[in-house]
């Protein structure tokens, strides 16, 4: 097979999936893996993906911004879904901390379905109305940022590193392996980095629309001790190539965990 017809079928397999693991493709076209090696860089200097450890991904574009009210109706279904796999983390009398945004509305709803006894500490006002009668609730308050129902500022900041936490759960805009963690809102920029450093484990919450896009600000890169937690609808290509970077990445619940 010529490199132009294995670089057209890398792109079908891009466009279908999202990434391609080296190893596949050395399997699927019976070539080398300098040669695959090759392929990928031609392709990646034409602009028509980006490479990385173990495989490539598609070029990503920016993860557009919408308001939360808009956010709210979007993808909810796959929002309680990988809440209900992130319950599995959790104990009763953990001490958490919770991130805001539309996802984080939904993962307090499904938190109230299954526990009894919870420590929360979060900067969301819905992360606040949701459980303040279940469960004790610690709002670090401060300038209240009104279209996203949430807090930030120094006041807030201080709150929270008065507080530790056994895990916090974030919710990005964005994921990529090339990009990082990233999201939009400059202002809950701060909040969120620091939910990350006050808790023994962090777990990067979001839906698999997310995966391999770009936002504004980078929040961290994509580490190896943070936790994926995505619904079914991630690629196994993409799953493949995330384990190749040892990156876990869930996308159903581990029996045993809770």
């Amino acid at each position: 097979m010529f490199a132009e017809e294995r670089q057209k079928q890398i792109r079908e397999m891009l466009q279908k999936n999202g990434a391609v693991t080296t190893k596949h493709l050395v399997q699927a076209f019976g070539v080398s893996i300098e040669t695959v090696r090759r392929d990928l860089l031609l392709m990646e200097e034409a602009g028509l993906l980006n490479r990385v450890h173990g495989g490539a991904v598609a070029t990503g574009g920016m993860k557009p911004y919408y308001e939360l009210p808009r956010r709210n109706r979007e993808h909810s279904e796959k929002k309680r879904e990988l809440s209900e796999i992130a319950m599995s983390f959790i104990s009763e009398g953990d001490y958490i901390g919770i991130d805001a945004g539309s996802t984080a509305a939904i993962f307090a709803e499904v938190l109230k379905e299954h526990f009894n006894n919870l420590t929360v500490v979060t900067h969301s006002s819905d992360v606040f109305e949701t459980l303040r009668e279940s469960f004790t609730v610690i709002l670090c308050g401060g300038t209240y940022l009104r279209e996203e129902n949430a807090f930030y500022g120094a006041l807030t900041l201080q709150t929270m590193e008065s507080l530790h936490v056994q895990k916090s759960f974030i919710f990005p805009s964005a994921v990529s392996l090339q990009f990082g963690i990233c999201d939009y809102q400059q202002d809950l920029f701060a909040p969120q980095k620091k939910l990350l450093e006050i808790a023994d484990e962090a777990y990067i919450l979001a839906d698999s629309s997310k995966f391999e896009s770009r936002a504004l600000l980078k929040l961290d890169d994509m580490k190896p001790e943070y936790c994926y937690v995505t619904d079914g609808a991630l690629g196994e290509d993409l799953k493949a190539l995330y384990k190749e970077n040892q990156l876990r990445v869930l996308t159903k619940a581990i029996k045993g965990d809770k």
